[in-house]
């Protein structure tokens, strides 16, 4: 009869439970502040730096405790995947938010709402000018058929 030990290989059952535990209490938190109101007195540039810190750590907790990421003997690879990843999304994220303000700034004139309410206003006082020559463009052409048809009378 032969002893057969195993040998395990590979992340146990507590790194498991450390990832699912820390996933939760990240979950959580962030529920919680929607739910119950905690970041309500919070700007809201606070409350996107709060929840986007959350997720970033949510990432990293994925990451190392599920996906493995410094394990393995492709480690430094991954690593170095994942950070080149981050990167791009970064860029793009960036390229983004800059295009859009960059946006704002020439379309919207230099401080964007007060520009919206003038605009508006300017399209509000259009608009009644063309109604207003609309309606006589559309007289016109009653009172050209009545003069005409009263030069025919007398002729």
């Amino acid at each position: 009869m032969s002893m057969e030990t195993y040998e395990t290989h590979g992340p146990s059952v507590g790194k498991y439970m450390i990832g699912f535990i820390l996933s939760v209490i990240l979950t959580l938190l962030a529920f919680g502040a929607v739910m119950l109101g905690w970041l309500d007195g919070w700007s809201l540039n606070l409350k996107v730096a709060y929840f986007a810190g959350l997720a970033i750590i949510q990432i990293a907790v994925q990451m190392i405790f599920f996906l493995h990421l410094g394990e393995g003997p492709d480690a430094k690879w991954n690593i170095t995947s994942v950070w080149f990843t981050v990167f791009c999304v970064f860029i793009i994220i960036y390229g983004t938010w800059w295009t859009m303000q960059h946006l704002n700034y020439q379309v919207m004139g230099s401080n964007g709402r007060v520009a919206v309410v003038d605009q508006i206003q300017q399209l509000r006082s259009v608009s009644a000018q063309e109604t207003n020559l609309s309606e006589e463009t559309a007289a016109a052409p009653a009172d050209m058929v009545s003069e005409q048809e009263e030069g025919l009378n007398r002729q």
